[in-house]
């Protein structure tokens, strides 16, 4: 078989592994863009959802079941002459819906309870905690890097919450506690649904994966938000809200995850999960500047040393990563040193 390829007549033939080589290189710059443009995107949309909570009285629970029903419509509308999964990838689409389900159910509650600043300053441990996972279930082994980095992320993490039980009034205390339980759970959750797209994706389209991913979200949210409603009138998204409602289902959701998905096609999750690192710079600016949060030392320190901890484990060694997901694929991958 001939090794070389050429687009048209009178073209310079490249050999197949080159312009294979090239192709997945133009993809992991595209996907780099993407993700960037993306989590800008999700800091800024912390701030509307914060200030959306703040000055509408919409329930929160009411406006993740919304977004989550109507963007699973459209998802699948999308895909559906795309094809479904298969039976024995069931249960995988399950534990990512319900991972998906958790992270944005415990991520409104969160920013709700403690604030725009203290999310976005959370958010990048989720390539942390994909890192522990990844441990736990022998895809990678930890070095002096990625236990450096795992350090200085958990003390990150809890210098943040920690911030806010010294610097809070015995008020707000308890709130801002649990909101910032909730926040570091999302991202747990969230850690867990990259490592099992990531797996999808590799035997089904990105949007068949954020698709039915979404679909399977959808199911839990259902059955539990009207034990969170008190009146029938939480059931009602006020006027004011509904452009955030829009901005949730069309830009955060449905664009935001189908990137997601895309990029974990030419990345690797701990790629695709180190791009969170931006929604503390993005979302605190943001807080900073419509919402009037201040900015203590607490927080900063807490966001810059979650920062280091990313960088320090993440990006040096992110070639290392190789998923695998008992069930979905076969013997464990072999992991390079």
């Amino acid at each position: 078989m001939d090794i070389y390829q050429s687009s048209s007549v009178g073209r310079v033939r490249l050999p197949e592994s080159l312009s294979r080589l090239l192709r997945e290189k133009k993809g992991k710059v595209v996907a780099v863009v993407a993700l960037t443009t993306t989590q800008t995107v999700f800091g800024l949309g912390t701030v509307y959802l914060k200030w959306t909570l703040s000055f509408t009285a919409v329930h929160p629970m009411v406006l993740a079941l919304y977004r989550d029903v109507l963007a699973g419509l459209i998802f699948i509308l999308i895909t559906a002459r795309l094809g479904r999964p298969q039976k024995k990838h069931i249960v995988h689409f399950l534990g990512a819906g319900f991972c998906l389900f958790l992270n944005q159910v415990l991520f409104i509650v969160g920013v709700d309870l403690s604030g725009a600043m203290v999310a976005t300053c959370i958010q990048p441990s989720q390539p942390i905690i994909t890192f522990i996972v990844a441990v736990l279930i022998g895809q990678e082994k930890i070095d002096l890097n990625r236990l450096l980095g795992l350090t200085l992320s958990v003390v990150g993490a809890v210098w943040v919450v920690l911030g806010d039980a010294f610097l809070s009034n015995a008020n707000v205390l308890v709130k801002s506690l649990l909101g910032d339980v909730c926040l570091v759970a999302n991202c747990a959750a969230m850690a867990v649904c990259y490592i099992l797209v990531k797996a999808l994706v590799s035997s089904y389209s990105p949007v068949v994966v954020i698709a039915y991913t979404y679909a399977s979200a959808v199911v839990p949210l259902v059955l539990t938000t009207p034990f969170f409603i008190k009146s029938n009138d939480d059931w009602v998204v006020p006027k004011l809200a509904l452009p955030t409602l829009a901005f949730l289902v069309l830009v955060v959701s449905v664009l935001g995850y189908s990137t997601i998905s895309w990029s974990s096609k030419h990345l690797d999750s701990s790629q695709v999960s180190a791009f969170t690192c931006l929604q503390p710079l993005v979302g605190s600016i943001g807080a900073a500047a419509f919402l009037k949060e201040e900015a203590n030392v607490q927080k900063i320190v807490g966001g810059v040393l979650i920062t280091l901890g990313l960088l320090v484990s993440v990006v040096e060694k992110h070639s290392r990563y190789q998923p695998w997901i008992p069930g979905l694929h076969g013997s464990k991958p072999h992991i390079k040193n």
